[in-house]
Protein backbone atom coordinates (compact mmCIF):
# COMPACT_ATOMS: atom_id res chain seq x y z
CA UNK A 1 0.00 0.00 0.00
CA UNK A 2 1.48 3.33 -1.02
CA UNK A 3 1.39 6.72 0.69
CA UNK A 4 -1.54 8.03 -1.35
CA UNK A 5 -3.73 5.05 -0.44
CA UNK A 6 -2.88 5.36 3.26
CA UNK A 7 -3.94 9.02 3.17
CA UNK A 8 -7.23 8.20 1.45
CA UNK A 9 -8.07 5.46 3.97
CA UNK A 10 -7.17 7.70 6.92
CA UNK A 11 -9.65 10.25 5.60
CA UNK A 12 -12.36 7.60 5.38
CA UNK A 13 -11.83 6.52 8.98
CA UNK A 14 -11.70 10.08 10.29
CA UNK A 15 -15.06 10.81 8.66
CA UNK A 16 -16.47 7.58 10.07
CA UNK A 17 -15.23 8.40 13.58
CA UNK A 18 -17.19 11.66 13.50
CA UNK A 19 -20.52 10.37 12.18
CA UNK A 20 -20.71 6.85 13.66
CA UNK A 21 -21.56 8.17 17.13
CA UNK A 22 -24.92 9.40 15.77
CA UNK A 23 -26.27 6.06 14.54
CA UNK A 24 -29.23 4.45 16.26
CA UNK A 25 -32.01 5.76 18.51
CA UNK A 26 -29.53 6.55 21.31
CA UNK A 27 -26.91 8.09 19.05
CA UNK A 28 -25.25 11.34 20.07
CA UNK A 29 -25.62 14.70 18.39
CA UNK A 30 -22.83 16.63 16.73
CA UNK A 31 -22.57 20.42 17.02
CA UNK A 32 -21.55 22.21 13.83
CA UNK A 33 -19.95 25.63 14.01
CA UNK A 34 -21.54 27.84 11.36
CA UNK A 35 -19.65 31.10 10.96
CA UNK A 36 -22.65 32.97 9.55
CA UNK A 37 -25.29 31.78 11.99
CA UNK A 38 -26.09 29.98 15.21
CA UNK A 39 -24.55 26.51 15.74
CA UNK A 40 -26.37 23.57 14.20
CA UNK A 41 -26.90 20.57 16.47
CA UNK A 42 -27.89 17.40 14.63
CA UNK A 43 -27.48 13.65 14.38
CA UNK A 44 -28.29 13.58 10.66
CA UNK A 45 -25.42 11.71 9.04
CA UNK A 46 -25.45 13.38 5.65
CA UNK A 47 -25.69 16.88 7.14
CA UNK A 48 -22.68 16.17 9.37
CA UNK A 49 -20.71 14.52 6.57
CA UNK A 50 -21.21 17.51 4.28
CA UNK A 51 -19.73 19.79 6.95
CA UNK A 52 -16.61 17.68 7.54
CA UNK A 53 -13.56 19.36 6.03
CA UNK A 54 -10.30 17.59 6.84
CA UNK A 55 -7.18 19.75 6.96
CA UNK A 56 -5.11 17.23 5.01
CA UNK A 57 -6.14 17.58 1.36
CA UNK A 58 -5.33 13.97 0.54
CA UNK A 59 -7.33 12.64 3.49
CA UNK A 60 -10.16 14.93 2.45
CA UNK A 61 -10.31 13.25 -0.95
CA UNK A 62 -10.88 9.86 0.68
CA UNK A 63 -13.59 11.25 2.94
CA UNK A 64 -15.29 12.97 -0.01
CA UNK A 65 -15.61 9.71 -1.92
CA UNK A 66 -17.37 8.02 1.01
CA UNK A 67 -19.57 11.08 1.51
CA UNK A 68 -21.09 10.26 -1.86
CA UNK A 69 -22.50 7.02 -0.45
CA UNK A 70 -24.24 9.01 2.28
CA UNK A 71 -25.52 11.71 -0.08
CA UNK A 72 -26.87 9.19 -2.61
CA UNK A 73 -28.58 7.23 0.17
CA UNK A 74 -30.18 10.43 1.42
CA UNK A 75 -31.44 11.20 -2.10
CA UNK A 76 -32.91 7.73 -2.55
CA UNK A 77 -34.19 6.85 0.92
CA UNK A 78 -33.93 9.95 3.12
CA UNK A 79 -32.48 7.88 5.96
CA UNK A 80 -29.62 5.46 6.59
CA UNK A 81 -27.01 8.08 5.74
CA UNK A 82 -24.77 7.24 8.70
CA UNK A 83 -25.18 3.51 8.08
CA UNK A 84 -23.83 3.99 4.54
CA UNK A 85 -20.64 5.57 5.90
CA UNK A 86 -20.21 2.94 8.62
CA UNK A 87 -20.64 0.10 6.12
CA UNK A 88 -18.39 1.66 3.48
CA UNK A 89 -15.65 2.17 6.07
CA UNK A 90 -15.93 -1.42 7.29
CA UNK A 91 -15.67 -2.71 3.71
CA UNK A 92 -12.57 -0.63 3.04
CA UNK A 93 -10.84 -1.72 6.24
CA UNK A 94 -11.49 -5.42 5.56
CA UNK A 95 -10.49 -5.04 1.91
CA UNK A 96 -7.21 -3.38 2.90
CA UNK A 97 -6.24 -6.55 4.73
CA UNK A 98 -7.15 -8.63 1.72
CA UNK A 99 -5.00 -6.42 -0.52
CA UNK A 100 -2.12 -6.79 1.93
CA UNK A 101 -2.48 -10.57 1.58
CA UNK A 102 -2.05 -10.28 -2.19
CA UNK A 103 -5.58 -9.93 -3.62
CA UNK A 104 -5.89 -7.58 -6.58
CA UNK A 105 -8.00 -4.42 -6.01
CA UNK A 106 -9.82 -4.78 -9.35
CA UNK A 107 -10.78 -8.37 -8.54
CA UNK A 108 -12.01 -7.26 -5.09
CA UNK A 109 -14.08 -4.48 -6.63
CA UNK A 110 -15.78 -6.81 -9.10
CA UNK A 111 -16.38 -9.46 -6.45
CA UNK A 112 -17.87 -6.90 -4.04
CA UNK A 113 -20.37 -5.66 -6.60
CA UNK A 114 -21.48 -9.22 -7.32
CA UNK A 115 -21.76 -9.98 -3.59
CA UNK A 116 -23.86 -6.85 -3.04
CA UNK A 117 -26.27 -7.96 -5.74
CA UNK A 118 -26.62 -11.34 -4.06
CA UNK A 119 -27.11 -9.73 -0.65
CA UNK A 120 -29.97 -7.60 -1.98
CA UNK A 121 -31.68 -10.71 -3.33
CA UNK A 122 -32.19 -11.81 0.28
CA UNK A 123 -33.86 -8.54 1.29
CA UNK A 124 -37.43 -9.49 0.22
CA UNK A 125 -37.29 -12.46 2.62
CA UNK A 126 -37.02 -10.03 5.54
CA UNK A 127 -39.53 -7.46 4.23
CA UNK A 128 -43.09 -7.06 5.42
CA UNK A 129 -45.62 -4.69 3.88
CA UNK A 130 -47.27 -2.14 6.13
CA UNK A 131 -50.94 -2.65 6.91
CA UNK A 132 -51.42 -0.68 10.11
CA UNK A 133 -51.10 2.93 11.20
CA UNK A 134 -49.06 1.80 14.21
CA UNK A 135 -46.38 0.48 11.85
CA UNK A 136 -46.08 3.92 10.24
CA UNK A 137 -45.72 5.47 13.68
CA UNK A 138 -43.00 2.96 14.55
CA UNK A 139 -40.97 3.72 11.40
CA UNK A 140 -41.29 7.48 11.83
CA UNK A 141 -40.49 7.34 15.55
CA UNK A 142 -37.39 5.25 14.91
CA UNK A 143 -36.17 7.77 12.35
CA UNK A 144 -36.82 10.98 14.29
CA UNK A 145 -36.32 9.49 17.79
CA UNK A 146 -39.45 11.13 19.18
CA UNK A 147 -42.82 9.41 19.56
CA UNK A 148 -44.88 12.61 19.29
CA UNK A 149 -43.12 13.72 16.12
CA UNK A 150 -43.34 10.18 14.76
CA UNK A 151 -47.10 10.17 15.26
CA UNK A 152 -47.30 13.56 13.50
CA UNK A 153 -45.39 12.26 10.48
CA UNK A 154 -47.52 9.11 10.33
CA UNK A 155 -50.71 11.15 10.47
CA UNK A 156 -49.50 13.42 7.67
CA UNK A 157 -48.56 10.55 5.36
CA UNK A 158 -51.72 8.61 6.14
CA UNK A 159 -53.63 11.62 4.81
CA UNK A 160 -51.54 12.58 1.75
CA UNK A 161 -50.15 9.16 0.82
CA UNK A 162 -46.61 8.02 0.07
CA UNK A 163 -46.39 10.22 -3.04
CA UNK A 164 -48.04 13.25 -1.45
CA UNK A 165 -46.20 16.42 -0.56
CA UNK A 166 -45.24 16.98 3.06
CA UNK A 167 -43.80 20.47 3.43
CA UNK A 168 -41.70 21.49 6.44
CA UNK A 169 -41.45 25.02 7.76
CA UNK A 170 -40.29 26.56 11.04
CA UNK A 171 -41.99 28.93 13.45
CA UNK A 172 -41.14 31.02 16.48
CA UNK A 173 -44.06 29.71 18.56
CA UNK A 174 -42.11 26.92 20.24
CA UNK A 175 -44.45 24.10 19.17
CA UNK A 176 -44.69 21.64 16.28
CA UNK A 177 -47.99 21.46 14.42
CA UNK A 178 -49.56 19.69 11.47
CA UNK A 179 -52.00 21.27 9.05
CA UNK A 180 -53.57 20.17 5.76
CA UNK A 181 -54.23 22.42 2.82
CA UNK A 182 -57.69 22.38 1.23
CA UNK A 183 -58.22 22.24 -2.49
CA UNK A 184 -55.88 21.70 -5.40
CA UNK A 185 -53.12 24.29 -5.50
CA UNK A 186 -51.36 24.71 -8.84
CA UNK A 187 -48.55 27.05 -9.87
CA UNK A 188 -49.84 30.05 -11.84
CA UNK A 189 -49.41 33.82 -11.89
CA UNK A 190 -51.89 36.45 -12.94
CA UNK A 191 -51.11 38.00 -16.31
CA UNK A 192 -52.09 41.47 -15.08
CA UNK A 193 -52.65 43.18 -11.70
CA UNK A 194 -56.26 43.68 -12.81
CA UNK A 195 -56.81 39.93 -12.29
CA UNK A 196 -55.43 39.84 -8.74
CA UNK A 197 -57.12 38.25 -5.65
CA UNK A 198 -60.17 37.27 -7.62
CA UNK A 199 -62.63 34.58 -6.53
CA UNK A 200 -64.81 32.92 -9.13
CA UNK A 201 -67.74 30.54 -8.66
CA UNK A 202 -68.91 27.97 -11.21
CA UNK A 203 -66.08 28.96 -13.56
CA UNK A 204 -65.13 27.68 -17.01
CA UNK A 205 -61.49 26.93 -17.89
CA UNK A 206 -59.93 27.41 -21.32
CA UNK A 207 -56.42 25.90 -21.23
CA UNK A 208 -53.75 25.99 -23.93
CA UNK A 209 -50.04 25.23 -24.04
CA UNK A 210 -49.51 27.83 -26.78
CA UNK A 211 -48.98 31.58 -26.57
CA UNK A 212 -52.23 33.54 -26.98
CA UNK A 213 -51.43 35.99 -29.79
CA UNK A 214 -54.78 37.33 -30.92
CA UNK A 215 -57.97 38.22 -29.02
CA UNK A 216 -60.05 37.20 -32.06
CA UNK A 217 -59.17 33.56 -31.35
CA UNK A 218 -61.00 33.83 -28.02
CA UNK A 219 -64.18 35.52 -29.21
CA UNK A 220 -66.39 32.38 -29.57
CA UNK A 221 -65.62 31.29 -26.01
CA UNK A 222 -65.90 34.83 -24.62
CA UNK A 223 -69.33 35.30 -26.26
CA UNK A 224 -70.56 31.98 -24.85
CA UNK A 225 -69.46 32.94 -21.33
CA UNK A 226 -71.10 36.38 -21.61
CA UNK A 227 -74.32 34.81 -22.88
CA UNK A 228 -74.39 32.18 -20.11
CA UNK A 229 -73.14 34.68 -17.50
CA UNK A 230 -70.39 32.37 -16.25
CA UNK A 231 -66.83 33.33 -15.28
CA UNK A 232 -63.92 32.34 -17.51
CA UNK A 233 -60.35 31.44 -16.49
CA UNK A 234 -57.80 31.49 -19.31
CA UNK A 235 -54.57 29.54 -18.76
CA UNK A 236 -51.60 29.78 -21.12
CA UNK A 237 -47.79 29.99 -20.89
CA UNK A 238 -47.83 33.61 -22.12
CA UNK A 239 -49.98 36.27 -23.81
CA UNK A 240 -49.44 39.05 -26.29
CA UNK A 241 -49.86 42.38 -24.41
CA UNK A 242 -52.67 43.37 -26.80
CA UNK A 243 -54.64 40.30 -25.70
CA UNK A 244 -54.32 41.25 -22.02
CA UNK A 245 -55.48 44.80 -22.76
CA UNK A 246 -58.51 43.50 -24.64
CA UNK A 247 -59.43 41.11 -21.82
CA UNK A 248 -59.21 43.88 -19.25
CA UNK A 249 -61.53 46.02 -21.41
CA UNK A 250 -63.99 43.10 -21.70
CA UNK A 251 -63.96 42.76 -17.96
CA UNK A 252 -64.49 46.45 -17.32
CA UNK A 253 -66.98 47.29 -20.10
CA UNK A 254 -68.76 44.04 -21.01
CA UNK A 255 -68.98 42.83 -17.42
CA UNK A 256 -67.28 39.51 -18.17
CA UNK A 257 -65.73 37.83 -15.15
CA UNK A 258 -62.45 36.82 -16.78
CA UNK A 259 -59.02 36.02 -15.35
CA UNK A 260 -55.91 35.39 -17.46
CA UNK A 261 -53.23 33.23 -15.83
CA UNK A 262 -49.71 32.39 -16.93
CA UNK A 263 -48.66 28.83 -16.13
CA UNK A 264 -46.49 26.00 -17.43
CA UNK A 265 -48.68 23.48 -15.60
CA UNK A 266 -51.23 23.47 -18.40
CA UNK A 267 -51.44 19.66 -18.55
CA UNK A 268 -52.24 19.42 -14.84
CA UNK A 269 -54.76 22.27 -14.88
CA UNK A 270 -56.53 20.79 -17.90
CA UNK A 271 -56.80 17.39 -16.18
CA UNK A 272 -58.00 18.71 -12.81
CA UNK A 273 -60.70 20.89 -14.43
CA UNK A 274 -61.60 18.28 -17.05
CA UNK A 275 -60.77 20.69 -19.87
CA UNK A 276 -59.55 19.70 -23.32
CA UNK A 277 -56.01 21.01 -23.68
CA UNK A 278 -55.84 23.27 -26.73
CA UNK A 279 -52.63 22.01 -28.25
CA UNK A 280 -51.16 20.81 -31.54
CA UNK A 281 -50.79 17.40 -29.91
CA UNK A 282 -54.59 17.29 -29.73
CA UNK A 283 -54.90 18.75 -33.26
CA UNK A 284 -56.54 21.86 -31.81
CA UNK A 285 -55.95 25.60 -32.11
CA UNK A 286 -57.50 28.47 -30.18
CA UNK A 287 -59.29 29.63 -33.31
CA UNK A 288 -61.22 26.34 -33.30
CA UNK A 289 -61.86 26.27 -29.53
CA UNK A 290 -65.45 26.38 -28.28
CA UNK A 291 -67.19 26.32 -24.93
CA UNK A 292 -67.31 22.52 -25.29
CA UNK A 293 -63.53 22.39 -24.86
CA UNK A 294 -63.69 24.28 -21.57
CA UNK A 295 -63.29 22.70 -18.16
CA UNK A 296 -65.20 23.53 -14.99
CA UNK A 297 -64.58 24.28 -11.31
CA UNK A 298 -67.00 24.99 -8.51
CA UNK A 299 -64.73 27.59 -6.94
CA UNK A 300 -61.51 29.27 -8.07
CA UNK A 301 -59.13 31.41 -6.02
CA UNK A 302 -56.56 33.33 -8.06
CA UNK A 303 -53.61 34.33 -5.90
CA UNK A 304 -50.53 36.20 -7.15
CA UNK A 305 -48.40 33.01 -7.31
CA UNK A 306 -50.86 30.12 -7.42
CA UNK A 307 -54.27 28.93 -8.40
CA UNK A 308 -56.59 27.05 -6.01
CA UNK A 309 -59.28 24.95 -7.65
CA UNK A 310 -62.19 23.28 -5.88
CA UNK A 311 -64.23 20.92 -8.00
CA UNK A 312 -66.68 18.16 -7.15
CA UNK A 313 -66.87 16.46 -10.53
CA UNK A 314 -65.12 13.18 -11.23
CA UNK A 315 -62.42 13.16 -13.86
CA UNK A 316 -61.99 9.95 -15.86
CA UNK A 317 -58.51 11.00 -17.06
CA UNK A 318 -57.01 11.80 -13.65
CA UNK A 319 -55.91 8.25 -12.72
CA UNK A 320 -54.03 7.75 -15.99
CA UNK A 321 -52.43 11.19 -15.66
CA UNK A 322 -51.22 10.37 -12.12
CA UNK A 323 -49.77 7.07 -13.35
CA UNK A 324 -47.73 8.92 -15.96
CA UNK A 325 -46.35 11.32 -13.36
CA UNK A 326 -45.46 8.42 -11.03
CA UNK A 327 -43.59 6.75 -13.88
CA UNK A 328 -41.67 9.99 -14.45
CA UNK A 329 -40.96 10.14 -10.70
CA UNK A 330 -39.38 6.68 -10.76
CA UNK A 331 -37.09 7.79 -13.61
CA UNK A 332 -36.33 11.29 -12.27
CA UNK A 333 -32.62 12.14 -12.78
CA UNK A 334 -32.09 14.16 -9.60
CA UNK A 335 -33.58 15.46 -6.36
CA UNK A 336 -34.83 18.69 -7.97
CA UNK A 337 -36.98 16.85 -10.52
CA UNK A 338 -38.21 14.41 -7.87
CA UNK A 339 -39.35 17.29 -5.70
CA UNK A 340 -41.17 18.96 -8.58
CA UNK A 341 -42.92 15.71 -9.53
CA UNK A 342 -43.91 15.08 -5.92
CA UNK A 343 -45.38 18.56 -5.78
CA UNK A 344 -47.41 17.82 -8.92
CA UNK A 345 -48.70 14.58 -7.42
CA UNK A 346 -49.64 16.34 -4.18
CA UNK A 347 -51.40 19.09 -6.12
CA UNK A 348 -53.41 16.71 -8.25
CA UNK A 349 -54.41 14.45 -5.37
CA UNK A 350 -55.98 17.52 -3.77
CA UNK A 351 -54.15 17.62 -0.46
CA UNK A 352 -50.80 18.45 1.07
CA UNK A 353 -49.51 18.37 4.62
CA UNK A 354 -47.56 21.19 6.24
CA UNK A 355 -45.53 20.41 9.37
CA UNK A 356 -44.47 23.56 11.17
CA UNK A 357 -41.53 22.89 13.48
CA UNK A 358 -40.99 25.07 16.52
CA UNK A 359 -38.79 24.74 19.62
CA UNK A 360 -37.62 27.16 22.33
CA UNK A 361 -34.28 27.77 20.57
CA UNK A 362 -33.29 28.06 16.90
CA UNK A 363 -30.67 25.33 17.30
CA UNK A 364 -33.21 22.84 18.61
CA UNK A 365 -35.69 23.83 15.91
CA UNK A 366 -33.22 23.08 13.12
CA UNK A 367 -32.17 19.80 14.76
CA UNK A 368 -35.78 18.67 15.04
CA UNK A 369 -36.57 19.72 11.49
CA UNK A 370 -33.74 17.56 10.12
CA UNK A 371 -34.99 14.59 12.14
CA UNK A 372 -38.54 15.03 10.86
CA UNK A 373 -37.34 15.38 7.26
CA UNK A 374 -35.61 12.00 7.60
CA UNK A 375 -38.72 10.51 9.19
CA UNK A 376 -40.97 11.72 6.37
CA UNK A 377 -38.72 10.18 3.71
CA UNK A 378 -38.22 6.90 5.59
CA UNK A 379 -41.92 6.48 6.35
CA UNK A 380 -42.97 7.26 2.77
CA UNK A 381 -40.51 4.64 1.52
CA UNK A 382 -41.84 2.15 4.07
CA UNK A 383 -45.35 2.71 2.74
CA UNK A 384 -44.16 1.96 -0.78
CA UNK A 385 -41.69 -0.89 -0.27
CA UNK A 386 -42.38 -2.34 3.18
CA UNK A 387 -40.35 -2.59 6.37
CA UNK A 388 -37.65 -4.76 7.92
CA UNK A 389 -36.39 -5.30 11.45
CA UNK A 390 -34.26 -2.35 12.54
CA UNK A 391 -31.41 -1.90 14.96
CA UNK A 392 -28.93 -3.19 12.38
CA UNK A 393 -30.35 -6.70 12.70
CA UNK A 394 -31.39 -7.03 9.05
CA UNK A 395 -27.82 -6.32 7.91
CA UNK A 396 -26.67 -9.01 10.33
CA UNK A 397 -29.23 -11.52 9.06
CA UNK A 398 -28.28 -10.90 5.43
CA UNK A 399 -24.61 -11.37 6.35
CA UNK A 400 -25.41 -14.80 7.82
CA UNK A 401 -27.18 -15.80 4.60
CA UNK A 402 -24.24 -14.91 2.39
CA UNK A 403 -22.37 -18.05 1.44
CA UNK A 404 -19.32 -18.54 -0.73
CA UNK A 405 -15.56 -18.35 -0.49
CA UNK A 406 -14.90 -15.60 -3.03
CA UNK A 407 -13.19 -12.51 -1.66
CA UNK A 408 -16.16 -10.18 -2.25
CA UNK A 409 -18.57 -12.38 -0.28
CA UNK A 410 -16.10 -12.80 2.58
CA UNK A 411 -15.48 -9.04 2.87
CA UNK A 412 -19.18 -8.10 2.72
CA UNK A 413 -20.11 -10.87 5.17
CA UNK A 414 -17.64 -9.45 7.70
CA UNK A 415 -18.61 -5.83 7.04
CA UNK A 416 -22.43 -5.89 7.21
CA UNK A 417 -22.61 -6.54 11.00
CA UNK A 418 -20.59 -3.33 11.61
CA UNK A 419 -23.83 -1.33 11.59
CA UNK A 420 -25.40 -3.59 14.23
CA UNK A 421 -22.28 -3.44 16.40
CA UNK A 422 -22.09 0.35 16.23
CA UNK A 423 -25.76 0.72 17.21
CA UNK A 424 -25.19 -1.64 20.15
CA UNK A 425 -22.17 0.39 21.18
CA UNK A 426 -24.09 3.68 21.03
CA UNK A 427 -27.02 2.18 22.95
CA UNK A 428 -24.76 0.46 25.50
CA UNK A 429 -26.84 -2.70 25.30
CA UNK A 430 -27.53 -5.62 22.97
CA UNK A 431 -30.33 -4.98 20.48
CA UNK A 432 -30.96 -8.65 19.74
CA UNK A 433 -34.61 -8.37 20.80
CA UNK A 434 -35.07 -4.99 19.11
CA UNK A 435 -38.64 -4.15 18.05
CA UNK A 436 -37.60 -1.16 15.91
CA UNK A 437 -38.47 -1.33 12.20
CA UNK A 438 -36.81 0.36 9.22
CA UNK A 439 -37.90 0.99 5.65
CA UNK A 440 -36.65 -1.74 3.30
CA UNK A 441 -35.63 1.00 0.84
CA UNK A 442 -33.09 2.25 3.37
CA UNK A 443 -31.37 -1.14 3.63
CA UNK A 444 -31.24 -1.47 -0.14
CA UNK A 445 -29.77 2.00 -0.66
CA UNK A 446 -27.20 1.61 2.12
CA UNK A 447 -25.81 -1.67 0.79
CA UNK A 448 -25.77 -0.58 -2.84
CA UNK A 449 -24.19 2.83 -2.28
CA UNK A 450 -21.71 1.82 0.42
CA UNK A 451 -20.35 -1.03 -1.71
CA UNK A 452 -20.15 1.21 -4.78
CA UNK A 453 -18.21 3.99 -2.99
CA UNK A 454 -15.88 1.59 -1.21
CA UNK A 455 -15.19 -0.45 -4.32
CA UNK A 456 -14.18 2.55 -6.41
CA UNK A 457 -11.89 3.88 -3.67
CA UNK A 458 -10.14 0.52 -3.36
CA UNK A 459 -9.05 0.71 -6.99
CA UNK A 460 -7.49 4.18 -6.53
CA UNK A 461 -3.70 4.05 -6.33
CA UNK A 462 -2.53 7.62 -6.84
CA UNK A 463 -3.47 11.24 -6.12
CA UNK A 464 -2.97 14.23 -8.41
CA UNK A 465 -3.16 17.43 -6.42
CA UNK A 466 -2.57 21.04 -7.40
CA UNK A 467 -2.01 22.08 -3.79
CA UNK A 468 1.12 24.17 -3.23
Amino acid sequence: MNKAQRSLYRGVNKLNDIVKITIGPNGHNVIIDRHNGSPLITNDGVTIARQVELSDRHEKLGADVIKQASIKTNDEAGDGTTSAIVLATAIINHARRAIAWGHQPIAIKDALLVAAGRALEYLPEHTQHIHHYDDLVAVATNSCANSDDGALVAKALTKVGADGLVSLTTNKLGRTELQFTNGVKLPATVASPYFNDHELLDARFLVTDQMVKNIKELIPVLESCIRDQVPLVLVAPEYDPAVINALVLNRLKAGLQVVALCSDATDDIAVITNATLISPQNDLTLARATIEHCGHANQVLCHPQDLVVLTSQENPNLAAHLDRIKADLNNAPDDYHRTRLKERLANLTATAAVITVGCPTDAETMEKRLRIEDAVAATANAMRDGVVQGGGLTYRKIAKQLTGHDIGTRILKKSLPAIYRQICHNCHFNTQNCTVIDAATVIKSVIKNAVSAAAILLTTGAIISNAT
